[in-house]
């Protein structure tokens, strides 16, 4: 069996790019022998999982809660990531193949391969990076990992051309793979649920990026006309966006209206009970969500910033400046017209069968 490394991009919890890798293990386990690299010292969603197929490396990332150690953790850790991929690889080995999912700290990760004699070094981009939103000595570092990245890449992938231009750069050589979904999971004939309320929903990471405080303002809104719609969130994610998401909520009066739910939770059956799915992130790659939402039949109201890669049908995108009170008659007056009741969208190009087949060739380069 071919042996690979997969490098996360931080842990694995239940997120859309620790999805798209299990994706890829469970569609490949028959032929190929997985073991992970993570960078965090927690155990999360998909870990279990996982320590079935192969074993679990980890280079945490600080995790403490000192402000200036967080923000100098990205300066300083790079030597040390290269020399202990390169040992990892070198004890654990030999590995064929290398595949990166860390953004710009995958160039170290390559590098490392490359040392190592590892044939097929992969990366992967899963979202919109920006540079011009960076200071001068990270993008400085980011540039140059962006060098190192085409240098020792063998194959260069990601969900969309946004995604790959940020990261490689819009000249580089990328292949567009976009990413899969779990069609068995996400299958909308399994489940019977009806909800007579209006209810949204958002799945993600509670992150600034996500901008869930954005969907509790459109929840706000929507009850000038509908007083009885509920969100549900759902996810994992950081102290200080959960403390703000809850204040926000309180303040808003909607403590019986918005309900939190952990990443864990059965999203397909959440999602069949759902008349609209929210995604109004700042920046997405891909956005897997939406093909997940949309196999469920349930609508999507989207940001303009997100690429279009993944609307079969069921997004509409509306921008962020519109404001949260155009978001909200927009979703009141379509589902007044009942264009919020489940549809059959063709998600045929996103199953996991389909993107396999993709990134087994890439594994596999002389079986065809």
């Amino acid at each position: 069996m071919k042996k690979v490394l997969m490098v996360s991009c931080e842990g694995l919890g239940n997120g859309g790019v620790q999805a798209v890798m299990m994706g890829i293990v469970r569609g490949l386990k028959s032929h190929c022998h997985f073991d992970m690299l993570l960078f965090t010292s927690e155990r999360r969603y998909y870990d279990d999982e996982f320590e079935s197929y192969g074993n679990i490396f980890r280079i945490p990332h600080y995790e403490g809660s000192n402000p200036f150690l967080i923000y100098s953790d990205y300066y300083l850790r790079g030597q040390h990531l290269y020399k202990r991929v390169k040992e990892i690889l070198k004890e654990h080995g030999p590995y064929e193949v290398i595949h990166c999912n860390n953004d710009f700290e995958g160039a170290l990760c390559l590098k490392a391969a490359a040392e190592a004699g590892v044939p097929i070094r992969i990366i992967q981009a899963h979202v919109e990076l920006s540079l011009a939103n960076e200071n001068i000595l990270r993008r400085h570092i980011d540039l140059k990992r962006r060098n190192l990245i085409c240098q020792y890449a063998t194959t260069l992938i990601g969900c969309s051309t946004k995604a790959c231009s940020s990261l490689y750069g819009p000249d580089a050589p990328f292949i567009i793979i976009p990413n899969a979904y779990d069609a068995q999971r996400f299958n909308k004939n399994l489940y019977s649920l009806h909800n007579d309320r209006l209810t949204l929903i958002q799945i993600g990471r509670f992150i600034e990026n996500k901008n869930q405080l954005f969907s509790v303002s459109v929840l706000r809104h929507i009850q000038e006309y509908i007083a009885d719609a509920q969100l549900n969130l759902v996810g994992f994610g950081d102290d200080s966006e959960l403390s703000r998401l809850h204040h926000a909520i309180e303040e808003a009066g909607l403590t019986n209206f918005v309900h939190l739910y952990p990443s864990d939770a059965n999203t397909p059956e959440l999602l069949s009970g759902s008349s609209a799915l929210l995604l109004p992130s700042r920046h997405e790659g891909f956005g897997i969500v939406l093909v997940e939402a949309q196999a469920m039949g349930v609508r999507c109201y989207v940001s303009d910033t997100v690429p279009r890669d993944a609307n079969v049908g069921g997004c509409s995108y509306l921008p962020l400046q519109d404001g949260a009170a155009i978001w909200a008659r927009r979703i009141v007056n379509d589902y007044s017209q009942g264009l919020c009741k489940h549809h059959d969208y063709d998600c045929t190009q996103f199953k996991s069968t389909t993107v396999i087949k993709k990134i087994r060739d890439i594994y596999f380069p002389y079986q065809h």
